[in-house]
């Protein structure tokens, strides 16, 4: 091996040896040429034999790929620089051999040269720059005292530097390879290079002798190999062909480097980055995390990435003394079952130390679970608890397939991911608990606000007056519009006779049986001081001489723990059924009177000779003609109603055993068939006591007033059934309404609107006497404030239809909802918005209502339902059986309602 050959190598195995003192020493002592340059081309270092052959000293970092002057090619051409073989081993990445130049001095003189230039890479296999050795071979005698002090430098290298003919026999063995592979060159020189194989690099060899023969340089090629003791050493080896000097490979040189320790350097740095980037990648995942899920994914990432485990669990105490399952990775069904609830400590523990068991095979502690352990195929584990706030919330786990040993980082390492990873939980359950609570208030404060909204309406709709204290001392009482308009105060003004004098109203008084009310009976005050009021019944008198009969019931408002802070009352205005009890009182009066003083229809009964008499009046009431009567008790019973007879017969016999007088009422059979209820009265008469007496007294007939006390009672009971549910629903609704403290003028004006649109339908019914209202009527009397000047923005369009007074009501409101949202937010906003209106009675008795609205501003899905969609949504279905539709179409919201359709009305 020539000096030639050998320096490149040398120089190649690491970048920084140049900047050794001791070797650039040795190669400014070299009467041998050497230079070196960057990747880029531009010389780093020229040692004086090279300066000396190029006559002329180069400049550092500013001369390219040469150190001469200028170049020939060996037929005498120029040679630019860029075109040299160092600036073509460069470009190529592969060293250049064999090309002769001639370097021109600056004094004219010349020198043939043989350029010998290597690139040179680092670990990584990157370009650092190049090295170039130049042979004078004006001179061979030169070359060849060159080619000695090469052999110097082979000799002294630390690397291993052999050579080996074509068929792998050592031809040469320097003392770096002694020291690295442990023979000596007598030992090695002559027999094959397999010697250093160990077992499974058999093959090595012979493709390593293919690609030499092919001209092929092998660089950086890692390999293992054995020593002469039997130990294997890591070496990075690149191997050159040799040539004679015709050009023939004859041979190889092969420069071996021991990177055992560089190796495990590389090895345990990358354990270290691989360690940091699963912490980094922790860290930054757990600050993304969104959910607990999250975070026991990114902890598993973290604990088989750092850790190195074959799988990994993670188990959390769910209750005081159990620890379960929450996460894993790789863990049977079966496994998991057998260990859940297993722990190595308490919650109460403090300060918990992991546990490591690097053998399971010989572990006393879990030689309950060994069986299912090794069932498992788990041979290493490791404990790691994980705490929060000082408190042991649960462990993660570490599994290994093979026995393990613990080092002391991988035990920080799992420390550090147990902090974070209790940290991260103990955050995530803590937001996650702020966040529920934050939902659940939220929540609650949106169905506080929709019911305090809802409820406001319907107070202000429902035809009943309410009082409202908001103090448990009732020294300022407000009302809805019905209260203000009943006691005639103006609106929001103080209606509490509690209140200072110069506040208090003076236009009335409160009487209960007869008896004026001193502020403390009055029912508010009576419920603010937590008593429950039902059915109180009260007059108001005005000092105009007028009277207003209240009836209703009062409750006391309570906060969330039960203390009173206030009250709430409720009554209907039923002068009117006092008015009319009251006449029909007077009517019986005087029709008893009548009765008594005209004797319509008298009769007598002669008891002992059980003669008849009857009145020409009475045979009228019987329709029979005058003088037809028989005059028998038989006769008489002959028109009785078979089902009043006993009756009949019983208040006589008890008026003539009593002698008391007798009054009854009861039905008789017409000739016609017809029936009539009579009412007679009579009185007994006795005469000696030889005879019995007699019986007389009058009848009449009293049809009509049966009939008519049937209607009054039956009015009577539907008045009592509409005003226990008025009471019943305007008391629940002012308690859920004001016992939070709502924002009442805030919703004050929409739900006065609804209060109107509910007492237009109630006035509408009422002129029908509540027998039922047109659909086209309730919808235009909705719909005609919205009208423009031409009438042509809403249309009406469908059949004669009537609606029972509860179809009137609902749908009354949901045509107000309707409504106001197109005047709102819909068509009836915009000029040129319109609303057409269709409905259509379709088989199987249904009516279809559908509104559709047009030109109006874009459609939009509300985010929440309000008080509109909720009535139209789940009253018309609950109230009226029906379905509704709401296509929030961009062009126009479109709502369709189908319900069942009574073909018979009803009150």
């Amino acid at each position: 091996m020539c000096s030639a050959e050998t320096l490149p190598k040398f120089v190649l195995g690491d970048l920084g040896v140049l900047g050794s003192p001791d070797f650039r020493a040795a190669l400014d002592a070299l009467a041998v040429a050497v230079y070196t340059t960057d990747a880029e081309g531009y010389v780093t270092y020229c040692n004086p034999a090279a300066a000396d052959l190029a006559g002329r000293q180069p400049e550092l970092g500013q001369d390219r790929w040469c150190v001469s002057w200028k170049l020939r090619r060996p037929d005498g051409s120029p040679l630019p620089h860029d075109e040299c073989p160092m600036a073509m081993a460069l470009k190529a990445r592969q060293p250049i051999r064999g090309q002769e130049l001639v370097a021109v001095r600056p004094d004219g003189s010349t020198a043939l040269l043989l350029p010998h230039p290597t690139p040179i890479f680092d670990e990584a296999g990157e370009l650092t720059g190049a090295v170039n050795l130049l042979v004078d071979i004006t001179d061979r005698q030169s070359a060849e005292k060159d080619s000695r002090y090469l052999a110097a430098i082979v000799e002294s290298s630390d690397d291993a530097i052999v050579t080996k003919d074509l068929n792998g026999v050592i031809t040469s063995w320097n003392k770096g390879a002694e020291r690295l592979f442990g023979y000596a060159a007598d030992e090695v020189v002559g027999k094959s290079i397999t010697i250093l194989m160990p077992p499974g690099y058999e093959n090595e060899e012979p493709n390593i002798l293919r690609r030499i023969r092919s001209g092929e340089r092998i660089d950086h090629y890692q390999t293992t190999r054995r020593r002469k003791d039997g130990a294997l050493v890591e070496i990075s080896l690149t191997v050159s062909p040799v040539r004679d000097a015709a050009g023939r490979i004859v041979g190889a040189s092969k420069i071996a480097r021991d990177i055992t320790e560089q190796k495990r350097s590389g090895e345990a740095l990358a354990v270290r980055l691989r360690e940091q980037a699963a912490l980094y990648r922790l860290t930054e995942r757990l600050h993304r995390a969104q959910s607990v899920s999250e975070v026991y994914q990114a902890a598993l990432d973290a604990i088989q990435g750092a850790l190195g485990c074959h799988r990994a669990s993670i188990l959390l105490f769910e209750s005081a003394a159990t620890m379960h399952f929450v996460a894993w990775r790789g863990l049977s069904s079966q496994y998991r079952d057998a260990v859940d609830g297993h722990s190595p400590w308490t919650a109460e523990e403090e300060d918990p130390e992991p546990i490591f068991l690097q053998d399971v095979a010989h572990a006393e502690a879990l030689a309950g679970l060994r069986a299912i352990i090794e069932a498992e195929g788990i041979a290493a584990l490791g404990f790691i608890p994980l705490v929060a706030d000082g408190r042991l919330i649960g462990k993660f786990m570490t599994y290994y397939d093979l026995p393990h040993v613990f080092t002391d980082n991988e035990i920080g390492v799992a420390l550090t991911i147990a902090r974070q990873l209790g940290f991260s939980i103990q955050r995530m359950r803590t937001e996650e608990a702020r966040r529920l609570a934050e939902q659940q208030l939220r929540q609650n404060e949106a169905t506080e606000r929709a019911r305090a909204a809802e409820l406001m309406a319907i107070m202000e709709a429902v035809p009943a007056s309410i009082w409202i204290s908001r103090t448990p001392d009732c020294r300022v009482i407000s009302g809805n519009r019905a209260a203000y308009e009943l006691l005639r105060q103006a609106p929001d003004t103080n209606l509490s006779l509690s209140a200072p004098a110069d506040e208090r109203p003076d236009n009335f008084h409160v009487f209960s049986m007869g008896k004026m009310l001193s502020p403390d009976e009055l029912p508010v005050q009576r419920a603010a001081r937590g008593e429950a009021v039902p059915d109180f019944e009260e007059e108001v008198r005005f000092d105009d001489g007028t009277s207003r009969y209240l009836l209703g019931k009062a409750t006391p408002l309570r906060d969330a723990t039960g203390d009173v802070i206030g009250a709430v009352a409720a009554s209907v205005d039923i002068t009117e059924r006092k008015q009319a009890e009251e006449a029909l009182q007077d009517s019986e009066r005087r029709l008893q009177i009548a009765l008594g003083a005209g004797r319509m229809g008298a009769w007598e009964w002669n008891i002992g000779t059980g003669e008849v008499i009857w009145s020409p009046g009475l045979e009228a009431l019987h329709h029979i003609e005058p003088g037809t009567f028989g005059g028998t008790f038989a006769d008489f019973k002959r028109d009785i109603h078979p089902d009043d007879l006993p009756l009949v017969e019983l208040e006589i016999a008890k008026a003539m055993q009593t002698r008391e007088d007798y009054h009854i009422v009861y039905r008789i059979r017409l000739p016609n068939g017809q029936i009539r209820w009579m009412e007679a009265f009579g009185q007994f008469s006795p005469q000696d006591s030889a005879k019995p007496g007699k019986l007389a007294g009058v009848c009449m007939d009293i049809t009509e007033r049966k009939e008519a006390e049937s209607q009054r009672n039956l009015l009577v009971a539907e008045l009592s059934h509409r005003v226990k549910n008025t009471l019943a629903i305007v008391s629940s609704i002012a308690r859920q309404s004001f016992s939070v403290n709502p924002d009442v003028h805030e919703a004050h004006r929409s739900f006065d609107a609804r209060i109107r649109a509910l007492a237009q339908t109630h006035t509408r019914l009422a002129e029908a006497s509540w027998s039922g209202v047109a659909l086209e009527t309730v919808l235009f009397d909705e719909l005609t404030p919205y009208h423009d000047d031409a009438k042509n923005n809403v249309t009406l369009s469908g059949p004669p239809t009537m609606l029972p007074p509860k179809y009137a009501l609902t749908l009354g409101m949901a045509a107000h909802e309707l409504a106001t949202n197109a005047a709102k937010h819909g068509a009836l906003s915009v000029k040129n918005g319109s609303v057409d209106i269709e409905w259509s009675a379709r088989e199987a008795d249904r009516l279809q209502i559908r509104w559709r609205e047009s030109g109006g501003p874009p459609v939009l899905t509300p985010k929440r339902n309000g008080f509109g969609r909720l009535l139209l949504e789940r009253v018309l279905a609950s109230d009226l059986g029906g379905e509704v539709q709401l296509e929030f179409a961009p062009q126009g919201l479109v709502c369709t309602i189908d319900v069942p359709y009574p073909r018979e009305p009803s009150p």
